[in-house]
């Protein structure tokens, strides 16, 4: 690809933190097509207002990985559904580590999936990669293009939601999960979630405060936060809660030490798996 792809800067902060996590040549051809010449003053307007941000992302990410990982465990083959994508090439690493055991990844995004697309078309040539152009609070279109994409219901499932209940309300993750609902709780959903301030300790309350205060002024939005009770509650509406993560115990089991987030609450995010 002789000329790299452009697209806005806040659209590419969380994929420019989670570069290292890409390393494999096919992962960093991806990463090399995108323009992240105007990313920069951006990021650093993130990193000033939230020193811990890289890391976040990164043990974010790993958590991430680490579920899919044991969960590939359980069953020979599934499929694999990525809501809010993003531009986020874990497909690419996906494909790369689990050959031949995923059946179909469909990605699905309202935003710049166009441009995922015809960068993979360019260095990847193989079937079972899905994109879906679509809102995710559009339930109605949402089912059907899932079906139209090669949705099976009746194939274990992966449901990520990385990045995208901080943007939706409470009832709209409720209606995209029942989606995914199987009688015999075959799927498993993997999403994160921003905590509210009373399940921050008063150590952290000004990391989170701006945070908050940056999302919202780079995205013009409100971010929905959410008590662990308030994610145990959703969850139990349509499935059931296996465990929530916080980030220092995903960092104490992936580095052995806390270095950057030491207690509950610390890195503002945390992560929510369960059964379907």
């Amino acid at each position: 690809m002789t000329q790299k792809l452009k697209v806005p800067a806040t659209s590419l902060l969380v994929l420019e933190k989670a570069i290292p996590l890409y390393g494999s040549p096919l992962q960093q051809t991806y990463i090399n097509a995108i323009d992240f010449s105007e990313v920069s003053q951006a990021s650093r307007d993130m990193t000033r207002a939230y020193p811990p941000g890289a890391d976040m992302i990164y043990y974010r990410k790993q958590a991430i990985r680490e579920t899919i990982r044991l969960r590939m465990e359980q069953f020979p083959v599934q499929q694999m559904v990525i809501l809010g994508a993003g531009l986020d090439p874990l497909s690419l690493y996906l494909l790369e580590t689990y050959p031949g055991r995923l059946s179909r990844i469909i990605e699905v995004d309202n935003g710049y999936i166009d441009v995922k697309k015809k960068i993979y078309e360019e260095i990847l040539h193989i079937k079972g990669l899905q994109f879906v152009h679509c809102d995710l609070t559009d339930i109605v279109l949402l089912e059907a293009l899932l079906k139209q994409h090669g949705y099976s219901a009746d194939e274990p499932t992966i449901i990520i939601l990385e990045g995208v209940i901080p943007y939706i309300s409470n009832e709209e993750f409720v209606l995209v999960m029942q989606l995914f609902s199987s009688p015999g709780r075959q799927n498993q959903g993997i999403v994160d979630y921003a905590l509210a301030y009373s399940d921050i300790p008063d150590n952290y309350l000004v990391y989170h405060r701006n945070l908050l205060k940056a999302m919202e002024a780079q995205l013009n939005i409100t971010v929905n936060l959410n008590t662990r009770q308030q994610i145990s509650d959703l969850v139990a509406r349509f499935g059931q809660l296996d465990y929530l993560e916080p980030l220092f115990e995903t960092e104490k089991r992936l580095t052995g030490t806390n270095r950057a987030f030491h207690q509950p609450g610390h890195g503002s995010v945390e992560m929510a798996v369960f059964s379907l």
